[in-house]
């Protein structure tokens, strides 16, 4: 049984309505609040939609809004979830509104859901919880994350360099040679690149922190380029490992050595749910601050 997709109509509408109304999640408290209007206007007047076919039946349907580059809505029929209709539905509205020129398409769930994981492991960067439940998702256009490939190397040797001639965040030193970064970034755990296009933005790093009767906790690395930090692509690389350690069954995430003088870091570390769960006293020689603490930082992973 193969899924077909194709451009939504007028006469999708009682089917779209009937998804609508039957999902779990994000469910109207009032019914009548969308109307047979609202569904005609977003067909064509204020975006476009979409569905999604199983056997001649539609399943799925998703709306995008060019007014303001949004999604404004996706949902898959309960009986028919974890088939991948979704995946394709988010993706057929997100390249419909990058074709159109957006440079960053948004969407609001209700947090703790299958939705809410559903956008993060879709690599989507997630915002602080809102007054009313919901959590705020937005995506930069041409910005993807993949598993790294050996030809990535000198692209990613390339973003680390300068992080260590900073000498602010990094232990290692201008001893550290590009063998050194090649083994420790391609042998036990596994890396990941942000990418625009071609050109490699971010990278991580992610695997269990200890063998054995410690291999139930994650750790991770990352590093971004110089020329795209503060443009949400660090937000997004720790989001991802969060997601990617879900999957893998890690229990909890823990950085063992976050240099407390970077500010950056910590902050966004700490609007990430990590809490700080000790202090290495006058563990980093900075560079210019001469001797700073590290702080070894945790948090649990929720369940799917």
């Amino acid at each position: 049984m193969t899924l077909e997709f194709r451009r939504a109509t007028t006469a999708d509408i009682p089917a779209m309505s009937a998804i609508r109304l039957a999902v779990r999640e994000n469910a109207l408290t009032n019914p009548d609040r969308i109307t047979q209007q609202m569904y005609e206007d977003y067909l064509d007047r204020l975006g476009q939609g979409w569905v999604c076919e199983r056997d001649g039946t539609v399943i799925g349907f998703s709306y995008a809004a060019h007014e303001d580059n949004s999604i404004w809505a996706l949902f898959v029929e309960p009986a028919h979830e974890g088939l991948g209709a979704g995946k394709q539905l988010l993706q057929l509205a997100t390249d419909w509104l990058f074709a159109g020129g957006a440079q960053a398409v948004s969407l609001s769930t209700a947090a703790d859901t299958r939705a809410d994981r559903f956008y993060l492991a879709q690599g989507w960067v997630r915002g602080e919880l809102t007054a009313n439940g919901n959590v705020d998702y937005r995506v930069v256009r041409g910005a993807t994350i993949r598993r790294a490939e050996a030809g990535d190397l000198d692209a990613m040797w390339a973003i680390f360099q300068p992080l260590l001639a900073g000498g602010d965040a990094f232990p290692f030193g201008a001893g550290f040679e590009k063998s050194t970064f090649q083994l420790h970034w391609f042998s036990s755990h596994p890396a990941y690149v942000a990418c625009a296009g071609e050109q490699i933005l971010g990278m991580y790093k992610m695997g269990a922190n200890y063998p054995d009767h410690g291999a139930h906790v994650a750790s991770a690395t990352y590093a971004v380029a110089g020329q795209a930090q503060g443009k949400g692509i660090g937000r997004k690389l720790v989001e991802h490992s969060l997601a990617q350690a879900r999957r893998e069954g890690f229990l909890a995430m823990q950085f063992n050595y976050v240099v407390s003088t970077n500010a950056s870091a910590m902050s966004l570390y700490r609007k990430l749910g990590f809490n700080i769960a000790g202090t290495l006293p006058q563990a980093f020689r900075h560079r210019e601050l001469g001797l700073v603490d590290c702080y070894v930082l945790h948090r649990f992973l929720e369940e799917e």
